[in-house]
């Protein structure tokens, strides 16, 4: 498996595959997740009275975040808007409609080519999201639905862009027997440009990986307890991370981000220490 980043030059883990496994790894996992502390940003709701249940809903899932929240009637102002600042300085604004749409239609099982159009028609949505590049969001203790809708994100974000590499860790390969629309989904990413490798423990095999590269971890002390959606797209404004381990049953901690210097060590991490260390599967 090569991974090829944007300024030419190629990751390699093949190197190390040959027979012998590599023990010793750089940077692990964990380590990204110890690192790397949340810069806290403020979100405004303004004037949002009347679509209280959606605000609700919204602030909720970004205090999950661990952003601060704070809300503003004012006749000034647009109704039923939210503001990205940081300190004393505006970074971006967006309707909560679109918003609350974007972030929670995500999980309605629609399929991928239809998550994908409901982004290119919120324009604005995706722009705010944008702004929060180079942050990075914590996790502590969170059940599975926050780290759904941001892997759905990414994952619709590496369909669109069609090139690139996804890298996905589902703690056990019979996820994808489990969710086959999900297993659908990745085929899908994986017949477009976009080198597409997902990591578990071997508990399932499809008979055909397709277009899919896959590592096995028969351990489980490589990535059996660890959740993770990396994406490096071909441009730095499209990359995105998430990380989290499980640490307790359904409970993840760790981060989300859209950071390209953290997505790009976790690729060389995953690539050049992680694959020499697991089984290759698809070969």
């Amino acid at each position: 498996m090569t991974a090829h980043r944007r300024d030419g030059a190629v990751i390699s883990g093949s190197a190390f595959n040959g027979g012998s496994k590599k023990i010793d790894v750089t940077r692990p996992l964990q380590q990204f997740i110890d690192d790397l502390e949340s810069r806290r940003r403020r979100l405004v709701v303004v004037n949002g009275t009347e679509v209280s249940a959606k605000v609700d809903d919204i602030v909720d899932y970004f205090e999950r975040l661990d952003l601060e929240t704070s809300s503003m009637s004012t006749a000034g102002l647009p109704d039923a808007f939210l503001v990205l600042t940081d300190g004393d300085t505006y970074r971006g604004g967006v309707g909560i409609e679109e918003l609350h749409d974007y972030l929670f239609d995500s999980l309605s099982g629609d399929s991928l080519e239809a998550v994908a159009e409901r982004s290119r028609q919120r324009p604005v949505v995706e722009g705010f999201l944008a702004r929060l590049d180079q942050n990075v969001y914590s996790l502590s203790g969170e059940r599975r639905l926050p780290l759904v809708c941001v892997s759905q994100l990414l994952e619709s974000r590496a369909w669109r862009r069609g090139d690139g590499c996804l890298h996905a860790g589902v703690q056990n390969l019979s996820t994808f027997e489990r969710a086959p629309a999900t297993w659908t989904r990745y085929n899908k990413i994986a017949d477009t440009s976009v080198e597409t490798t997902v990591y578990g423990r071997p508990d399932w095999n499809p008979g055909d990986w397709g277009a899919i590269t896959a590592y096995g971890d028969t351990t489980g002390k490589w990535v059996g307890e660890y959740w993770f959606v990396v994406y490096s797209g071909p441009e730095r404004h499209d990359d995105g991370a998430l990380l989290a381990r499980e640490t307790d049953t359904d409970r993840y901690t760790g981060f989300w981000t859209f950071d390209s210097d953290t997505v790009d060590d976790l690729v060389g991490t995953l690539v050049s220490d992680y694959q020499p260390s697991l089984t290759r599967l698809d070969e």
